[in-house]
């Protein structure tokens, strides 16, 4: 999550096929064929094939969001070298880990195999705690992989309520839900956390669930662990018991998590700020890709606003 209210509306927007193999080449990896993934809110995505049938994604961001781009692809690489699948980056020949086009910051990722997980399913529910609790081990709170802005108390929460243009009574809710969280911080464990853990997600595999992959790092940040949790439960609010499931998988990696839950509610309300601040930057740069109709980021922002009240 972030900011950019100086920032013109994003460059990444389109992109011609020819021209993304063209750009791709320069992984010398043979393709045969690039298909587009359905659209997310940040970023366009590829299902790329190669010549002899291995399948990667190739995925462009936004020139603006580049940073936090970078961070998310530095932070799946550590995350897979601690065995757990995550969708990391393919380094171009000299190490690097992104091209730059004039359409934004292209990288070409590992493809993760497997199913998103059915929310009404309470094993699948289990599993995708579990598999969070166990990339917040591997991680820890080693935020060597983030800028400055990204690391806990978030100075880009600050720089946002200060220079963003949004509505008053928005930029107070969040200010005061912010600094509420900054207070309760030192009470609980901090680390590395993905961000953005809805069910999009996760893969969960066909063979193992020692197998299942957590991908789209593109949110990383550092922060009280259980942020990701109140992320999962306000992904997952309009299935009932979703999170009791969900909680159930992640106390059976880590069951320290028990001792921060008397602030889980105070973190779903940070989540929900983070929103805030998300829509009112879209619509302050005029931004309407994702899904949804032209109302999307109104219609995001009000309801944030009322979960910062809740």
């Amino acid at each position: 999550m972030e900011c950019m209210a100086s920032a013109p509306p994003p460059t990444g927007t389109i992109m011609r096929h020819d021209r993304l193999l063209r750009a791709l080449a320069a992984w010398s990896v043979p393709l045969d064929r690039a298909e587009p993934l359905p659209g997310g809110w940040n970023s366009l995505t590829w299902l790329v094939t190669s010549t002899t049938g291995e399948r990667y994604v190739a995925k462009l961001a936004d020139t603006e969001g580049a940073s936090a781009f970078r961070s998310g692809l530095r932070v799946a690489t550590r995350v897979q070298a601690g065995g757990l699948t995550s969708g990391a980056p393919v380094p171009l020949p000299g190490g690097e880990l992104v091209t730059t086009l004039d359409e934004g910051v292209l990288a070409l990722l590992e493809y993760v195999p497997g199913r998103a997980p059915d929310i009404a399913s309470s094993p699948d529910l289990r599993r995708m705690g579990a598999l969070l609790a166990r990339a917040h081990r591997v991680l820890g709170d080693g935020a060597e992989d983030l800028g400055e802005e990204h690391r806990w108390p978030w100075p880009w929460v600050s720089g946002c309520l200060r220079e963003l243009n949004m509505p008053e009574h928005v930029r107070r809710a969040a200010g005061r839900v912010m600094e509420e969280a900054r207070e309760a911080a030192p009470l609980l464990r901090v680390g590395v956390v993905h961000g953005d853990p809805g069910p999009g997600s996760f893969r969960l595999s066909e063979h193992s669930p020692g197998r299942d992959g957590l991908i789209d790092w593109g949110a990383v940040l550092q922060a009280p662990v259980l942020y990701d949790v109140a992320c999962a439960a306000v992904l997952t609010r309009d299935t009932p018991q979703a999170l009791r499931h969900f909680l159930d998988g992640y106390r059976t990696v880590d069951p320290s998590v028990a001792r921060d839950l008397d602030h889980l509610d105070l973190f779903v309300r940070v989540r929900w700020m983070a929103n805030a601040i998300y829509f009112a930057d879209r619509i302050a740069r005029g931004v309407r890709r994702g899904p949804g109709g032209p109302a999307a980021n109104e219609e995001g922002l009000a309801e944030a606003y009322a979960g910062m009240r809740a």
